[in-house]
């Protein structure tokens, strides 16, 4: 039987239960309080990442040590710990700019309002739900938020409690927003004819406002309004509206935290709608965008189960293109899952390996962004992965690289030298290419691109010395290898 892509996500009742005591750790009022005060960014720099890190995530993470669960245990709710707070900070970050007035900050009672699936994502219908009903909120918020989810219960008593001059905003002669806010009044009093327009003038081949509504809501990266729009199409409108969608959805050059939802959620929901010949077909018309969807927080172990025929349907000229993407990915990327990237590695063809070491210029590769995130994670089985799933000539090319040696120094500043102990250990180099990297790393500190080194400096004399030491002792064990 042909194997067929998985679209639905099925986990352990464990995995369920981590993911829960995860979201419960991360709902605890000081901890939501601190998501509450910090601040608000469109983008976030490598700073306002380390700050997230130390004054919110470290917290989250003694309180899983508090709970002194097995190692192994521990181990797995620590990786668990990190995305569940990227989907409240995003939530966060995407409603505030949204929804509500002068950029109002969400405060605690309504981070309290949270609701959340059994595999650890934001319900973001449920949790709209939870607003409209919030005192907290003004009835222009709550309208808002009722519109973009489509709720339709709540809709027609939150409009007539809008102040007039509130209504002219969303509803008048002239359309002033193609915004479900500013389309819900013509649907309520049942004037689909001005709106009409929206399809007539597509692009596309539309045969109602529907239609309309259920693809540009998808294309909009809504996906609980796409969701009760498809529910009044037509199966003709369906059928002719799916794999276009989907296709659009995916190459939408849309910034995804300016948006209510994710790109991945969005896609994962259509796919689940389509026949399995429809799902090829979309894959094969956006390879790098649909293979990456996968890579997204909570849909990771789906990827594990497609990986395989993934790396059968890719086509390998567009390899460099997905190599560009990862590596300009945000920080809830797959090198935070060290299991997701030794699957996705091990099982990808020798050419794309190949092409993950290309070493044809010393400026950023793929195979130096991947390695210097495992060196300063220390994550030294991922590091493993890479050396023995690569050619012994590739192996050479890593280590050798400016940009490797660069990181080897970093490394042993921050006294990792078990990292580049895991490094040399597994580039497993003859004693003359060992000889020529200890020469080509001592070069590379005394180049100007490592400009921080000043070796007058007294602790510097020391690191030397270590290092010199450390290349020694090196030398010394491999010859008694070899004696041996």
């Amino acid at each position: 039987m042909e194997k067929q892509l998985k679209c639905v996500l099925l986990l352990s009742l464990k995995e369920m239960a981590l993911r829960r005591v995860a979201v419960l750790l991360w709902s605890g009022s000081d901890i939501l309080a601190s998501v509450a005060k910090f601040s608000s960014y469109l983008h976030y720099t490598q700073r306002n990442q380390v700050e997230w890190q130390i004054t919110i995530v470290d917290k989250v993470v003694d309180k899983v040590f508090e709970l002194e669960l097995p190692k192994l245990l521990t181990w797995q709710l620590n990786y668990i710990v990190h995305p569940i707070g990227l989907e409240i900070r995003n939530w966060r970050e995407r409603h505030k700019f949204i929804f509500f007035y002068d950029f109002k900050d969400i405060n605690l009672l309504d981070l309290a309002k949270l609701r959340w699936t059994t595999v650890g994502a934001i319900d973001y219908r449920k949790t709209a739900k939870e607003l409209v009903c919030s005192d907290a909120l003004n009835v222009v918020e709550r309208y808002k938020i009722a519109c973009s989810y489509c709720l339709d219960d709540y809709i027609p008593l939150l409009w007539e409690k809008l102040p007039e001059g509130e209504r002219r905003e969303f509803y008048s002669e002239i359309i002033s927003s193609i915004s479900l806010p500013c389309l819900w009044p013509y649907i309520l009093e049942g004037e689909l004819d001005a709106i009409d327009f929206l399809w007539r003038t597509a692009d596309r081949n539309l045969t109602s406002f529907n239609q309309c509504a259920f693809e540009e809501s998808a294309i909009d990266f809504n996906k609980t309004a796409a969701e009760y729009f498809f529910q009044k199409l037509t199966h003709e409108e369906r059928e002719a509206s799916l794999v276009r969608t989907a296709v659009a959805v995916l190459l939408s050059s849309h910034l995804e935290n300016t948006k209510i939802e994710t790109r991945s959620n969005v896609v994962r929901y259509l796919l689940s709608l389509m026949t399995p010949e429809q799902r090829v077909e979309t894959f094969k018309m956006s390879p790098v965008d649909f293979f990456l969807c996968f890579l997204d927080w909570p849909w990771q172990d789906l990827f594990l189960e497609n990986v395989g025929l993934f790396w059968t349907l890719f086509p390998p000229d567009l390899y460099d293109s997905l190599l560009d993407k990862m590596m300009c990915g945000d920080e809830n990327s797959l090198f935070y899952y060290p299991e997701i990237f030794k699957e996705f590695f091990i099982e990808s063809p020798l050419d794309f390996k190949r092409r993950f070491v290309d070493q044809d210029s010393e400026d950023r590769t793929p195979s130096c962004y991947f390695l210097s995130i495992f060196c300063k994670n220390g994550d030294s089985r991922s590091i493993e992965v890479i050396f023995r799933n690569v050619d012994p000539a590739d192996r050479l090319k890593l280590v050798f690289h400016p940009l490797v040696l660069k990181r080897f120094y970093y490394c042993m500043l921050d006294d990792r030298w078990h990292v580049v102990e895991v490094c040399l250990r597994e580039a497993t180099l003859s004693n003359e290419d060992r000889l020529r990297l200890k020469e080509a790393f001592l070069e590379s500190l005394a180049s100007n691109d490592t400009g921080e080194i000043e070796w007058k400096n007294p602790k510097r004399e020391k690191l030397l010395c270590r290092i010199i030491n450390f290349f020694l002792c090196w030398e010394m064990e491999n010859n008694r290898n070899v004696v041996s």
